[in-house]
Parts: C-alpha cells; sequence; structure tokens
C-alpha cells in the first residue's frame, strides 16, 4: 500500500492500516487453488496458531474442529468460484478453549489478485459463546417450566385421589402449590449466589416457619447437607409432607417437640426428622395413604434414596438416606 494523504494531512500506511484492522480484530489472509497454498498476515498466524505465512491448505483443514470440518471445506470451495459476497463460520481447535472465526469476502474474479483469492478473518468467539449461553438458558428454562408443569400435574392426581371434598383438596392443593413456589423461589436465588445448590437448614426453615412461633423446633442440618438445582421442589415436597402431617396428627399439633437434624458421610446424605411427647391418639399410617406414597415416589424414584419410618406411642421417626449432592 502506497501512502495516501487526505486533504488534512493524514497519512495511511501499510503499517498503520494492518495496525487499525488488526485491533478491529480483522485478519487479512489469501488461498490459491492451484497451489493449495495459503498466505497469513501476523494475526491470522495467531488464529491459527502458527509462525509460518505461508502455509499448506491441507494443513489448516486439519486444524478445524472435527464437527466444523466438512461444511467449512464446501463453504472454502465454493467462495472460489460463486460471484457473490461470502461469511461461514468455523471453529479452529477442539473442546472450551476453540476460536470461533468467521471467514468474509466476495467469491469469483472479483475477489482474486491472479492466482490468489483475497478475504479476511474475524475473531467472533466472544460473540459465539454469547450465543451457546443464550441457548443454554433458553433450554434450560424451557426444561424446567416442562418439569414444573410435570410436577404440578402429578401433585394435582395425587392430591385428587386423596381428597374427601372440595373446599379440602383445592385447599391442599393450594398449599402444596405455595410450597413449589417457596421451593423455586430459594432455587432461583441459589442459583445466582451459590452455584444452584439450597442449604437444606434454610429449606427447613423456610417450610417449618408457620410453626416456629410457640412451638418447639429443633433444625440441626449441616452446610454440606444441600439440595442441587434439578431436586430442591423434591426436598421441599418431603418436608412440607412431614409437617403437614405432624400439624394435624403429631408434635406440630400442639404440645411436642421436633428436631430435624442433617448429616453427611461419605457420598450420603441422611436426614431425620424426630417428633416426642405428641399428642396421644395418632393414628398409624399403613403406608398406602397419599403421604406414604408420594414420599416413596419422592425419595426412592426422584432422589434414588430410601426411607424408614416408625411411629410409636410417644412420637414417630422418620429417616431417609439418599446421595449427597
Amino acid at each position: 500500500m502506497s501512502e495516501t494523504h487526505d486533504p488534512n494531512g493524514y497519512v495511511w500506511t501499510l503499517a498503520s492500516f494492518t495496525d487499525t484492522i488488526h485491533r478491529g480484530g480483522v485478519a487479512l489472509w489469501a488461498w490459491s487453488p492451484t497451489r493449495r497454498l495459503a498466505q497469513l498476515d501476523g494475526l491470522c498466524q495467531e488464529f491459527w496458531e502458527t509462525s509460518d505465512s505461508i502455509v499448506p491448505i491441507d494443513d489448516l483443514f486439519a486444524r478445524v474442529n472435527p464437527e466444523d470440518r466438512h461444511t467449512m471445506m464446501l463453504d472454502w470451495a465454493a467462495s472460489e468460484t460463486e460471484p457473490q459476497p461470502y461469511s461461514f463460520d468455523f471453529r479452529i481447535g477442539a473442546g472450551p478453549a476453540a476460536r470461533w472465526v468467521s471467514a468474509r469476502g466476495v467469491g469469483g474474479e472479483a475477489g482474486k489478485v491472479g492466482d490468489w483469492v483475497q478475504a479476511i478473518f474475524l475473531d467472533v468467539t466472544r460473540q459465539k459463546r454469547a450465543e451457546e449461553a443464550e441457548r443454554l438458558l433458553t433450554a434450560e428454562l424451557a426444561h424446567r417450566v416442562s418439569n414444573m408443569f410435570t410436577v404440578a400435574r402429578s401433585l394435582t392426581a395425587i392430591v385428587a385421589r386423596g381428597a374427601t371434598s372440595t373446599p379440602d383438596f383445592a385447599e391442599d392443593l393450594s398449599k402444596r402449590f405455595g410450597v413449589l413456589h417457596e421451593a423455586t423461589a430459594l432455587a432461583t436465588r441459589a442459583q445466582i449466589g451459590d452455584q444452584g445448590i439450597v442449604r437444606l437448614r434454610t429449606l427447613a426453615e423456610r417450610i417449618l416457619s408457620p410453626y416456629l412461633n410457640g412451638g418447639n423446633i429443633g433444625i440441626d442440618i449441616d452446610d454440606a447437607a444441600v439440595a442441587a438445582p434439578g431436586t430442591v421442589n423434591d426436598y421441599a415436597m418431603i418436608l412440607h409432607e412431614l409437617a403437614t402431617n405432624s400439624a394435624k396428627y403429631g408434635a406440630l399439633s400442639g404440645g411436642g417437640t421436633l428436631t430435624v437434624t442433617g448429616r453427611v458421610t461419605g457420598d450420603a446424605l441422611t436426614l431425620a426428622w424426630v417428633e416426642e411427647s405428641a399428642p396421644s391418639g395418632a393414628v398409624a399410617s399403613d403406608g398406602g395413604g397419599f403421604g406414604s406414597r408420594l414420599l416413596r415416589q419422592t425419595i426412592e424414584r426422584s432422589l434414588g434414596g430410601s426411607f424408614v419410618r416408625e411411629i410409636g406411642g410417644t412420637g414417630l421417626r422418620f429417616e431417609m438416606r439418599v446421595p449427597a449432592a
């Protein structure tokens, strides 16, 4: 490039022009279809991680991400003959560190100087990663909404089977949806501040909050006892079921003591719910009611664990053991 003067006296040089476009992430290259060689400027060499300014085209092809290589080679070949502007994107390298580049130019004779096809590369890695993050977020949102509808539909069906009247059904279902809302709110805040986990102590305190005033309740759950993002609703439903049953028949109905403990040992999480000095006359469950079905479905199927429940003259002991998050 020869020096070019404008009316204000500024001098354009090859060095200043190259430096300017490089700062904008634009790299210059040219390739010869007959010689099967590519000429790369300094930034292009950085993109392709080579110190050579002239490189066999096949060597460049070998560095393209395997998932993109076939399509990229077809687009590259088409850029030689098709007389129109083109743009195609591909990755150099593999894995999280792969660089996204966009090849742009004009095909056919308009893009040639002698035997060489001239064009540019743009580093579009940042844009591509932002697009990928957006797609993941959209997919995650769709997944969460689908899961929530599944839980709601399943919960409605189970509550309906155990309801004795329309008002009871409406009240029970409303309370359970309220618990799901609380759990979802906790999980959303956790996604922002704590890698998506929810401490079970926080969840237990939230669900038992209506009973704390005047109730003899002890919550002793280790910080290591947590619910992963996809299991928060499961733990919420377990704790709510235990609390609801206790409020009807056990310690939370008045005069009893409730202790909730959680420990992580190795790869197992143990959560215990113990009621003592509960009012007399509590009816032992035969394991076939709504609560038992819900607990079994959630603990055994969803969480992949097991539980035991013992009801005696002085209270109840419930203990579940599941894989730790």
